[in-house]
């Protein structure tokens, strides 16, 4: 592959790449992967026995780094034409592309770019579910069930719209988890009741809507942990937090917007009512009372943190 090295400096083509440049200049490496699963990805085509380079039988080109293949593949075609010469291109996903990748192949994403990501073969399994763990977890309520097909499906759009409309329980006081300041929330007693077996704490706990936990968030410090240790679990670092809190406005926005008709008079959908502030509320709850005191979140003794996916490179020459 190569690059014009005349050509004018490199610059996003889209929203999406105006994003991973904002977390490549922060070094958010779990920032990056995070925006990754979720958008669209463009694999180059090259015509393989007169078939056109958009099918799915394609020959597939790879770049060698330290004496491993690398698959290079762009957030967009533009960025895949300014980098390799190619017939064409076939849209894909980094769930696909996890699943169907040679064993011992890398992902080169956005290669020789400053959004450029190297995923080393071990890597890229990694960012998969545990197929077996998934098949095998019994969900205690159907929020679980949606939450392991999402899940299941690398589907983060849905996902969050799960997260941000979940009434969850919370203990009233954050833990350690693997050296991480977290703040775990729990989609049923039996999650609950499996996190803690064994661990000898016996806390207070508050039932709220999710998005009055991330209200109340101590600071970015703590991690949000949704069902620990369970083969549904949901990681995300406090950073993250007020764009959960975004996404329940505008799910509210969209929910509550101009294609929403109901009838004359009537009062909307339980389900989608939403505050002042556009956050979906909870149908409920009885609106004389007052909602719940913020549960206090004290920071445990701070311990070495956890890294993100390990051994992950910046794309690159070299």
């Amino acid at each position: 592959m190569s690059e014009d090295s005349g050509a004018a400096p490199w610059t996003p083509a889209n929203e999406v790449e105006r994003r991973l440049r904002a977390a490549a200049d922060n070094s958010d490496l779990a920032e990056l992967l995070g925006i990754l699963a979720g958008v669209p990805l463009y694999l180059p085509g090259f015509q393989d026995g007169g078939e056109p380079a958009d099918t799915g039988r394609q020959r597939l080109l790879t770049r060698d780094r330290d004496g491993v293949p690398y698959l290079p593949v762009f957030t967009s075609p533009e960025g895949l034409h300014r980098t390799v010469t190619a017939d064409g291109w076939r849209a894909t996903s980094l769930a696909e592309l996890a699943r169907t990748t040679p064993a011992g192949w890398g992902l080169a994403v956005n290669p020789v770019t400053p959004i450029g990501v190297l995923v080393a073969p071990d890597d890229l399994a990694a960012l998969l579910p545990d197929a077996t763990e998934l098949a095998g977890f019994t969900p205690a309520t159907e929020l679980e069930r949606l939450l392991r097909d999402a899940l299941a499906a690398l589907d983060g759009e849905v996902l969050l719209d799960l997260l941000v409309t979940a009434r969850v329980t919370v203990p009233t006081q954050a833990v350690d988890v693997d050296g991480v300041a977290t703040i775990p929330v729990f989609t049923s007693p039996q999650r609950y009741a499996d996190f803690f077996a064994g661990r000898g704490l016996d806390l207070p706990t508050v039932t709220l809507d999710l998005v009055e936990v991330l209200r109340q968030w101590p600071d970015a410090g703590f991690r949000l942990v949704v069902n620990p240790a369970s083969p549904i679990a949901i990681s995300l670092p406090g950073h993250r937090v007020p764009g959960l809190l975004a996404h329940a406005a505008a799910l509210a926005a969209r929910q509550t917007g101009p294609d929403a008709d109901p009838a004359d008079g009537a009062d909307p959908d339980p389900a989608t009512r939403s505050d002042a502030a556009g956050v979906p509320v909870d149908p409920t709850r009885d609106p004389a009372r007052p909602a719940a005191d913020p549960p206090p979140v004290p920071p445990p003794i701070p311990q070495q943190r956890a890294g993100g996916v390990a051994d992950l490179l910046r794309g690159g020459e070299g």
